[in-house]
């Protein structure tokens, strides 16, 4: 701090610093090797143009791009210079740009790029293989399925698919593998069937049938990255990720970026179930009648879309509930002792008013709605719901014996 300050300029809490000096001055508050580096309490506090910037505000302002447990000294070493205090003039970019030049930094093998409409340096995922393992902070191109991020805040950090929750069947497979047991002689199979996991009755309905034939399954949702809110069910990705918890099934969650490939991040977030690692042997839908639907997952997610070059490898697709009777579906859910509601409307519920959101979802509603000329189980967009799991048990949600 001496260093920095000007000679003859007073160092107190009153009087104005040169940032130089008050961000040494925060280094030495702050004691910490893994966060005290001048970049780190830069981020952690506002500019001279904008001492009066809320915490909220900052935050806004600083966002996850370079979190400050990310940054090291070693930034500084490369020439790394300390971002603009105000906004940055000109174009802002968007998240097709992002993902282009993330790419192109790590073809040219660059450990940073410059966000567009920032103008902060991120980590690529090159320079994250350099460092070995993950901060825990949530970065943007984080390759280790942020392993150390606190579970809590998971579901808000994620930007690369990655676990949300390991079930009890991983955790299994895990034990046995750091102990070098054969897992088939312990009864274990390395194969799971991956269920596309929406979070509503149908989904639902899915694994109970799967967990009836026996399948270890592993839950995977796309998610939008920015609102952490799951298209057409228009619920938060947590409450996916208390769905998972409470039945004790490994979820995998799927970020989608605009610009992005829909496939392309399911082969992600596929490539994250195979590193534990387990061998996905069927893809699993719930879908029930709807013919096109089932027609463009073979198209997109068979053996020439979602599979392509993986040969016998590639995964089955499995449609457990396919014309199944809806008297069928109902009492299975009335078994599970599962209550249902109302998620999210379609756009064409006629009569108006005749469902809202948060109606609970039964024998009744469907006839109701089924009176109307709709499909009594929403599956041509005319509701979504969401199944509340955690209003009974386990073992009883998953048609298990119980404990």
């Amino acid at each position: 701090a001496r260093v920095a300050k000007p000679s003859g300029a007073p160092c107190s809490p009153r009087a104005p610093r040169p940032r130089v000096c008050r961000l040494v001055c925060a280094c030495v508050r702050k004691r910490s090797p893994a966060r005290g580096c001048l970049l780190s309490a830069f981020l952690d506090m506002p500019a001279d143009e904008d001492r009066t910037e809320g915490t909220a505000a900052k935050r806004a302002r600083v966002g996850r791009v370079l979190p400050p447990a990310v940054v090291t000294s070693d930034v500084l070493d490369l020439g790394f210079g300390l971002p603009p205090a105000g906004p940055i003039s000109g174009a802002q970019g968007d998240i097709e740009d992002i993902w282009k030049l993330h790419e192109e930094a790590c073809s040219q093998d660059k450990d940073f790029y410059t966000d567009p409409a920032t103008g902060y340096l991120v980590m690529t995922r090159i320079s994250h293989d350099r460092r070995g393992k993950c901060c825990g902070s949530g970065c943007r191109h984080c390759p280790y399925s942020y392993t150390n991020v606190r579970s809590k805040t998971l579901a808000d950090k994620i930007q690369q698919p990655a676990f949300l929750h390991v079930g009890a069947g991983d955790r299994k497979f895990e034990a046995l593998a750091k102990q070098d047991v054969e897992t088939k002689d312990a009864g274990v199979d390395a194969g799971v069937v991956v269920l596309f996991w929406s979070g509503g009755k149908d989904s639902f309905l899915t694994l109970r049938a799967l967990t009836r034939l026996g399948h270890e399954v592993v839950l995977i949702t796309t998610f939008d990255a920015a609102t952490r809110v799951i298209a057409n069910q228009e619920m938060h990705i947590s409450l996916v990720e208390r769905q998972a918890r409470h039945l004790d099934v490994s979820l995998v969650g799927i970020p989608l970026h605009p610009g992005t490939e829909y496939v392309d991040r399911l082969k992600a977030g596929l490539e994250v179930v195979r590193g534990r690692p387990r061998r996905v042997v069927a893809l699993a839908f719930g879908d029930l009648h709807l013919q096109h639907i089932r027609d463009w997952r073979e198209d997109r997610l068979g053996p020439a879309g979602l599979g392509q070059g993986l040969g016998a490898e590639a995964p089955v697709r499995l449609y457990p509930l396919w014309q199944r009777p809806y008297e069928e579906l109902h009492e299975d859910l009335e078994a599970s002792g599962v209550p249902c509601e109302v998620s999210a409307l379609g756009a064409r519920i006629s009569p108006a008013g005749l469902l809202k959101v948060g109606a609970p979802f039964g024998r009744a509603l469907a006839e109701e709605v089924s009176r109307a000329g709709m499909d009594a189980f929403g599956e041509k967009g005319e509701f979504h719901s969401l199944a509340k799991v955690w209003e009974v048990t386990r073992a009883r949600a998953l048609g298990l014996a119980e404990p």
